[in-house]
């Protein structure tokens, strides 16, 4: 293989691995910090995805929007990649509040299975609302083709590393960088660390820790956010994909080590890189390809790659 075969095979596994990190993420922070099993956070990647999509686009929709012509605002997909995750990190809030906040002192099934639910009522929402035939986001045309840069073009060696997904991996470093700096030098991350050790000595200690857990909460579902707008870029947008994120997102979590910032990071890097193998190499076992690995990580390490008892690590 070229060295360009081999940058554009990289940057395929970093791209993928890229969207299941920016889901993983928050489902790693919630659970490392709330010890909340968060189903609905597929609803999120799936509205950041719609959202999105009817900000950057005006077309036609089946389902109960089918008879209504164009819809959506029509703007690109550079105010969608702004605009989406500050929607949702709203409806984070409002998710927090009402719906993980009345249950963090339930059982882990519990919430499991009420999450859930509302993962499939949502698809199901958005397929009457929408149609069930899939879309993909339009793309500017600085978005198509290779990266060029000014002055020098294509650099040597990224002909095959096509600009969106440069564009996704470049955009999910700065974010993952810029969560651990949160949890590391800001007063919100460290207590937030310090009510996932001891809430009840926090609060003694005057820590308000409801508010930088509804905060972490929020943060973590923009992510998601978007995760969806970025993943619409690459992959098809249909209602069904908040369950084709969130699980695999979930093993990689447990993978990676329950509340492990560090090993949520090195498990989707893995699972990036087995899914563009199997695409490569059996395109039939693609989706398996990270169920498989994660058979194998777990039989080696059962409690992960880099299992931690406090978040942010």
């Amino acid at each position: 293989m070229s060295i360009d075969g081999i940058v554009g095979f990289l940057f395929i596994a970093l791209s993928v691995a890229s969207l299941y990190l920016l889901v993983a993420v928050g489902l790693s922070i919630v659970f490392g910090s709330l010890k909340y099993v968060n189903m609905a956070h597929g609803v999120l990647y799936l509205g950041g995805a719609y959202i999105g999509l009817l900000i950057a686009s005006s077309e036609q929709y089946g389902g109960l929007l089918g008879e209504m012509g164009q819809v959506g605002l029509g703007w690109g997909f550079v105010p969608a990649l702004i605009l989406t995750p500050i929607v949702i990190f709203g409806l984070g809030i409002v998710m927090e509040r009402f719906v993980a906040k009345p249950f963090y002192e339930r059982d882990l099934l519990d919430q499991l299975l009420v999450t859930f639910g509302i993962l499939i009522a949502a698809q199901e929402f958005v397929a009457i609302i929408f149609g069930r035939t899939g879309t993909i986001y339009p793309r500017p045309e600085w978005l198509t083709g290779a990266i060029s840069l000014p002055a020098i073009g294509t650099p040597p060696g990224m002909s095959a590393a096509s600009t969106i997904r440069v564009l996704v991996v470049a955009l999910t470093l700065f974010l993952i960088l810029a969560i651990f700096a949160f949890f590391k030098y800001t007063d919100y991350g460290l207590a937030v660390r310090a009510g996932t050790e001891d809430s009840e000595m926090a609060q003694m200690l005057g820590i308000r820790v409801g508010r930088p857990f509804l905060l972490i909460f929020a943060v973590g579902s923009a992510y998601a956010g978007l995760a969806g707008v970025l993943g619409g870029s690459l992959f098809n947008v249909t209602s069904g994909i908040g369950m084709e994120i969130i699980i695999p997102s979930l093993v990689i979590v447990i993978m990676g080590g329950v509340g492990s910032l560090r090993g949520t990071v090195i498990g989707a890097l893995l699972a990036g890189l087995f899914f563009a193998t199997a695409t490569e190499l059996v395109p039939s076992m693609t989706r398996a390809s990270i169920y498989l690995l994660a058979i194998v990580v777990l039989t080696l390490r059962p409690n992960g790659i880099y299992p931690s008892t406090e978040i942010g690590q």
